[in-house]
């Protein structure tokens, strides 16, 4: 049983970065041409760094955006050592380089550098479904609405196969549904699929650079970049959780860093027990 989306084979490629054919990158270069333009309407932020084996696929599949909004494209290069400001470059992807190192900064000084009315955040080692740009941005036409943000689901690999994750994503719903109800919906807001309007963001300040990630449990709240914002956002208006259409696929790195799906159920576990206690 294949429990992958259809739309996702054409972007779950396999490159050697050092010995990509010139055909690969001219195609990416001709798909995302419409994303240089000079009056954006969305700003697609990305932060990166040392992202050389996932940034094209991300980049396959923002080219296959169907949106109705003229957008453009920044990735803020945080000091990457690999290739991944060759590939960017001969992609022809916008790019401001971040010399101060965190993903605080990395967001808040491509932020900076945006010209559209709405900003739609992603990270370099995601997927996104060709409806993600309208699905995230049409709520925010709703001046009630100040923060918008989706589902994410894992793409499995030889550690972590799709029927463990599939279990993992359903507890990690439940939970998330379960801070709603708790009236700490921000907790729930990820860099890697949230949106705002840009001027909103920044008469709030920005993004926070000075978080290290983690919950404070006596706040309920992230300490994170892309929590503050969401906490910082109420000040404009509500927090909308879109259901259809902003579904992200995600590499199980996160994860992996956690020592797999086991661990990382019993870590979330530990997070909900101190964001309740």
């Amino acid at each position: 049983m294949n429990l992958l989306p259809a739309w996702l084979s054409q972007h779950r490629f396999t490159h050697n970065p050092a010995a990509l054919s010139s055909s690969t990158l001219d195609d990416l270069r001709v798909r995302l041409a419409r994303f240089r333009t000079n009056d954006p309407e969305v700003s697609i932020l990305i932060p990166a760094y040392n992202e050389q084996k996932n940034i094209l696929k991300l980049l396959s599949s923002l080219a296959n955006q169907q949106t109705t909004h003229r957008a453009e494209l920044i990735v803020a290069n945080n000091n990457s050592t690999d290739q991944t400001q060759e590939l960017l470059d001969a992609c022809g992807v916008r790019s401001v380089l971040v010399t101060e190192q965190g993903i605080g900064f990395a967001r808040q000084a491509a932020l900076q550098a945006a010209r559209g009315h709405f900003v739609v955040n992603a990270d370099c080692d995601c997927v996104y479904p060709p409806t993600w740009i309208d699905a995230l941005v049409a709520p925010l036409k709703n001046s009630a609405i100040s923060c918008t943000y989706g589902k994410y689901s894992f793409l499995p690999s030889a550690e972590n196969p799709r029927w463990a994750l599939l279990i993992y994503e359903t507890i990690a719903r439940r939970i998330f549904a379960f801070r709603r109800w708790r009236g700490v919906e921000r907790v729930n807001v990820m860099g890697f699929n949230f949106a705002f309007r840009r001027q909103d963001a920044l008469d709030v300040g920005g993004f926070n650079t000075s978080f290290r990630r983690g919950i404070n449990s006596d706040t309920i709240d992230v300490d994170s970049e892309d929590g503050w914002m969401a906490k910082c956002l109420l000040e404009k208006g509500r927090i909308k959780y879109v259901t259809r259409g902003a579904t992200v696929w995600s590499s199980d790195r996160v994860l992996a860093k956690d020592g797999g799906v086991a661990r990382a159920f019993g870590k979330r576990v530990m997070i909900e027990l101190r964001l309740t206690g």
